[in-house]
């Protein structure tokens, strides 16, 4: 299935109506099933979907490694998954790595990961989520949901075997809670944003050890936890 589709549109601008081609995302259902139960619903971006069941299973407890997975089977979006051994999801622990980057890096990494955002580029529908290290970017993943995107980026750097411990993650969206849960489980230390965090992940991010920054963009950034992972 591709990610966008053209279709002709009516377009006014500056008082001028015009017919044009225009570029817009598809968005797919999709299910996870575990124990034949429907553990999961939601909708996507088509792609990288074996990559969104790991991540998704990862960042919520459900396993402890791609090797707890015995198999997926996808028909029409919705993934069966049998497990080898099924994790007890429970509260993350605070991460204990001691990463630093610095704030160049970041700001770096965060005009590099807008930069290659080509889906973003053309349809403004997508959300970009990246898990970086100092020197490169690791895994980049755009999607229509920001959550399905983050996971689908999880899971790629988990099956690349990626250290979560020396990454940082960048996030092309808001911060909600959730997603400090996610990450901080996988063990990454940093996150960047482009746009606001919540006041409560504001706060699970100091509990969990997680530097938080937000406002990631056009060479300035917040620091709202832990700034002393990126020297400040």
């Amino acid at each position: 299935m591709e990610i966008t589709e053209r279709i002709p549109i009516q377009r006014l601008q500056a008082g001028r109506v015009e017919s044009v081609d225009d570029t817009l995302v598809v968005e797919q259902n999709v299910a996870i099933e575990l124990d034949g139960e429907v553990l999961f619903r939601t909708t996507c971006s088509p792609g990288e979907l074996g990559a969104w069941v790991l991540g998704y299973l990862f960042s919520e407890g459900l396993i402890a490694s791609p090797e707890d997975v015995d198999a997926i089977h996808n028909e029409n979006g919705a993934f069966s998954v049998r497990l080898g051994r099924r994790a007890h999801p429970e509260r993350p622990p605070r991460v204990p790595s001691d990463l630093v980057v610095g704030t160049d890096r970041l700001l770096a990494a965060a005009g590099e990961i807008v930069g290659r955002a080509r889906v973003f580029e053309q349809t403004g529908g997508t959300h970009a989520m990246a898990i970086a290290t100092q020197e490169e970017i690791l895994t980049l993943v755009e999607d229509i949901s920001r959550t399905c995107a983050l996971e689908k980026a999880i899971g790629e750097a988990l099956l690349r075997g990626v250290d979560f411990g020396r990454s940082f993650a960048f996030l092309s969206s808001r911060v909600p809670t959730r997603m400090i849960t996610k990450l901080a489980r996988c063990g990454i230390p940093i996150v960047a944003a482009v746009s606001a965090p919540t006041i409560d992940a504001v706060r699970m991010a100091e509990e969990l050890n997680v530097c938080l920054c937000g406002f990631v963009r056009d060479e300035r950034l917040n620091v709202y936890a832990h700034r002393w992972r990126v020297g400040l």
